[in-house]
């Protein structure tokens, strides 16, 4: 017989079953969100063990001590994977906000040395205790909001040095996290001042950092940002190269603000995911599609910053695997939550409230090289699980900001 510590019954269950093939869901199935009615969802020692409908849940035997709560009709699914943050800074931009509300160009504040750079200076000059505390309270903050499995980059160091102190701090804060934490290295955020005149050195020595970085096990993956005026594919092709070669997955931001060729870059590359991809051409498109690369859409940056945002149609269409992101950073995306992020996916992309949930859970998963461990509520995956005080999973999408989220459990333990 079954036995269960934790037994959540007489919901409406999203299980988000993956395909047979453990594939994202393209296509058609972008919005298949199926929901049990009178389901339960059964856990021991933080894994699901069972799922259901009906009196079925009466025969899983209850350890001592065991949770065994009637969510009486409200929804319950998986935690919300969180696939692109920049949790790890300090400072805010209030000024650099209120200067692109009146007209200012992003990429001309950054020539000028606002922007990322801002949120450089405030970093580096933070202590470890004072960026690790802003940190956890951060990452605390999204599991309130539902996530159970969030990405975080580094970035805000820009050089080497200060990019592997930033992924120290990310190593501590995911022993200790509540949730899941996926940490990336963002090697190629923007151009150091010292390097300003020689990009290629600073490459290399992003470059050499990737040794440091599997030796100590700091990052699972290595991230640059290619967009006009910052890095082009051909700065960042010998960084993927020896990352790849390394172990570690690649991810980029990637066509943002231009058609830069990144998308194909990614495609030809098989990164991890594309993500940004407002501006992806449509051979970008068809690239990421053959590739089963997933595409990280990010609406509260286009939100925030004023640019088209990304059109998920294209990508449903061309049966691109679509992920969506929080991308919260203090300067384009200053975005709480996964929840909001669904809800801008539907009134920015275009994604089907269905489509968005998928985006936010399984897909999502994928795009963080887990999609056969989390973002499902199957037997065997972590039971990383929230409860909606709703019994319709569209509101999420519908009631933009609603407090919806009324519990949260992540491999089991109960943390919001």
């Amino acid at each position: 017989m079954t036995a269960a510590d934790l037994i959540l019954h007489g919901a409406r269950l999203l299980t988000l079953e993956p395909l047979k093939d453990e594939r994202p869901r393209v296509g058609p199935a972008a919005g298949d969100v199926r929901a049990v009615m009178d389901g339960f969802v059964a856990v021991r020692d933080g894994a699901i063990v069972a799922t259901g409908h009906g009196s079925a849940h009466e025969t899983v035997e209850r350890v001592d001590g065991a949770i065994d709560i009637d969510v009486e009709g409200r929804v319950v699914m998986p935690g919300f994977v969180d696939p692109h943050t920049h949790l790890c800074y300090a400072g805010e931009r209030w000024e650099e906000f209120a200067s692109r509300r009146s007209g200012a160009d992003y990429l001309a504040v950054l020539a000028a040395g606002g922007g990322i750079h801002a949120t450089v200076r405030a970093t580096r000059d933070a202590t470890d205790d004072q960026l690790l505390t802003l940190l956890m309270r951060r990452i605390g903050d999204a599991a309130e909001l539902g996530t159970t499995t969030i990405e975080v980059k580094s970035g805000y160091g820009l050089e080497p040095g200060e990019e592997l102190r930033q992924l120290r701090l990310l190593a501590r804060a995911k022993a200790d996290a509540p949730i899941d934490v996926a940490v990336t290295y963002l090697a190629a955020h923007a151009l150091p001042t010292p390097y300003t005149d020689d990009r290629k050195r600073f490459i290399r020595e992003a470059t050499k950092a990737v040794a440091t970085v599997v030796e100590e096990s700091l990052a699972e993956a290595v991230d640059a940002f290619v967009e006009k005026g910052v890095f082009d594919v051909e700065d960042v092709r010998p960084l993927f190269t020896a990352a790849k070669k390394a172990g570690l997955a690649v991810t980029m931001h990637a066509d943002q603000l231009n058609d830069v060729g990144a998308s194909v870059f990614a495609a030809r590359t098989h990164a991890r995911s594309a993500d940004h991809v407002a501006h992806a051409s449509a051979e970008g498109i068809r690239a990421l599609a053959r590739a089963e690369v997933p595409a990280v859409l990010l609406p509260g940056s286009a939100f925030f910053v004023g640019y088209p945002p990304p059109d998920a149609r294209r990508f449903i269409s061309a049966r691109v695997p679509v992920a969506l992101a929080s991308d919260h950073n203090p300067g384009t995306s200053p975005l709480e939550g996964m929840p909001t992020a669904i809800a801008l996916g539907v009134t920015l992309c275009g994604l089907t409230p269905h489509e968005a949930i998928v985006a936010a859970t399984i897909n999502a998963a994928h795009a963080l090289g887990r999609g056969s461990r989390v973002g499902a509520l199957v037997p065997g995956r972590r039971a990383d699980i929230v409860v909606l005080d709703t019994d319709d999973e569209r509101e999420l999408a519908y009631r933009m900001g609603a407090p919806l989220i009324a519990e949260v459990y992540s491999s089991g333990r109960r943390v919001a």
